[in-house]
């Protein structure tokens, strides 16, 4: 039977590795690890882009971002769109063609301008990456309830106290934006309860998105003493492009250096998980208790992973490697038989899948429809995944494949490319690409990326199979040498 309802509850810059069975800290998450438990989940998913905008503009249209457009953050840095060219691309226009009510809560980050209300979405309506405690709405819900917080940095990764990454957030846990979108998304979803709407709905967390600003009741509650630095914290970088470690070094000068500060920060890390936990958690007990779940599809992931001082004391996203590109990715439905699927999945086929299993039809995209897994543990709906980047702090291309042994590939055309056994190398510690003994491996996953990217139409095909000699690429591409022979 399909489900009536659909929730999404999306958060931002979450790790695969920090709840459920896939748990690699010893992070306080009770109510996440319990949905796991009631949901299917995709151990080996992954957001299309390490970065916010794109990933979230992928997650929303089921195109990866350089047929989108939005390959960067829209307001940072360098731009390389502010807005959708497409709007017509969002999938939820389906939804409310065949009249579901379609509400937004929380952080959005697909144009500057234009908020979710101008495509149709209820609810907040906050553009850009949203500056929420600084909306009226938040300023009004605190004084509503007579809430108020100030913020005490205690950890900041620049000199001169620049680059806050975490700090006491001194008030209730009430006080906290995490806590009022779960206000508002209650509010929008007992509306459509009254009007009895169908409805798909969705409220993206800006947590645990660094700032880490923890109430007291959690700072400092993961155990420190059971946290130890990542495998991979002592990688010195030998063989990763050349850009990696001057991002950490210039970019994050106070990056952590020693064991016992990789272990504080990613304590910090899972303290923040803590206190998001327990707001998802008070969510789906109120979705429970309203007996709305009994007939809504709950869809939990995140934009993209974090670093958070793996690989040598990397900080923040854009990176290619697991720890920024993996995602959790649940479905809970009384249909829906829980326990791991085994293909691989990407952000791109939630929407796609919300639509299949709403029975909306829907237009091919890029992401896919992953029922058949939902449905068969064992079923596979691709047999290689391709990641993109295209530049957080300046524009800079590269390209990931991970097929389903767990081979992975990252194409970076000014730089060193990379070759990875997740199987046997799950940290990414190991670059194969100039070993002799994985010469037709490194072969075998450049052609694969050329057949990708030439089926998916990527710009950056010909660049990739020119630079692997591959001169006659077929994709109408105007060569010069050609133009001047006799056809």
């Amino acid at each position: 039977m399909a489900p009536r309802n659909v929730l999404l509850v999306g958060v931002d810059q979450m790790r695969a590795d920090v709840a459920g069975p896939g748990k690699a800290v010893p992070a306080l998450t009770p109510n996440l690890d319990a949905l796991y438990a009631e949901s299917a989940h995709f151990p080996r998913a992954y957001a299309s882009c390490p970065l916010c905008t794109p990933s979230r503009a992928s997650l929303f249209t089921g195109d990866y971002a350089f047929r989108h457009g939005m390959g960067t953050n829209c307001d940072m840095y360098h731009v390389l769109a502010a807005e959708l060219a497409d709007p017509s691309r969002l999938m939820h226009h389906g939804l409310r063609e065949a009249g579901m009510r379609c509400g937004f809560v929380g952080k959005w980050h697909v144009g500057t301008e234009r908020g979710p209300g101008a495509y149709g979405f209820e609810g907040m309506d906050l553009a850009g990456y949203g500056n929420i405690t600084r909306t009226a709405g938040f300023r009004d819900y605190l004084a509503r309830n007579g809430l108020s917080y100030t913020v005490e940095p205690t950890l900041c990764f620049n000199p001169d106290g620049q680059t806050m990454s975490a700090g006491h957030w001194r008030g209730p846990i009430a006080s906290t934006p995490a806590h009022y979108l779960v206000e508002e998304t209650m509010a929008l979803l007992s509306g459509y309860a009254e009007a009895d709407a169908p409805f798909f709905a969705t409220v993206q967390f800006w947590d645990p998105h660094a700032p880490h600003l923890v109430t007291d009741e959690y700072y400092g509650i993961t155990d420190r003493k059971a946290l130890t630095p990542w495998p991979n914290f002592a990688d010195d970088l030998a063989g990763k492009p050349r850009r990696v470690r001057r991002e950490r070094d210039d970019f994050y000068r106070l990056h952590p250096r020693t064991e016992s500060e990789a272990v504080e920060y990613i304590g910090l890390y899972c303290d923040h998980m803590a206190m998001l936990d327990a707001e998802i958690g008070r969510l789906l007990a109120w979705l429970d208790a309203s007996g709305l779940a009994e007939d809504t599809l709950v869809v939990f992931t995140s934009d993209h992973g974090d670093m958070t001082g793996a690989h040598g004391g990397l900080i923040d996203k854009g990176l290619l490697y697991e720890e920024a590109v993996r995602i959790p990715l649940l479905f809970r439905h009384r249909d829906i038989a829980p326990g791991p699927r085994a293909g691989l999945a990407l952000n791109m086929d939630i929407m796609p899948t919300v639509l299949a299993a709403l029975g909306i039809g829907h237009a091919p995209r890029d992401g896919g429809d992953l029922s058949p897994a939902l449905a068969d543990p064992a079923a596979r709906i691709r047999t290689r995944a391709l990641l993109e980047f295209h530049g957080l702090r300046f524009l800079y291309s590269q390209r990931a494949l991970i097929d389903e042994a767990g081979t992975k590939f990252i194409f970076s055309p000014g730089d060193y490319d990379e070759l990875y056994d997740l199987a046997a190398d799950p940290d990414e510690l190991h670059n194969l690409a100039d070993l002799p003994a994985a010469a037709d491996r490194l072969a075998a996953m450049r052609q694969a990326m050329i057949e990708e990217t030439a089926r998916f139409g990527d710009p950056l095909r010909d660049c990739l199979a020119k630079f692997n000699g591959q001169w006659q690429t077929g994709s109408g591409q105007f060569d010069a040498t050609s133009a001047y022979l006799k056809p």
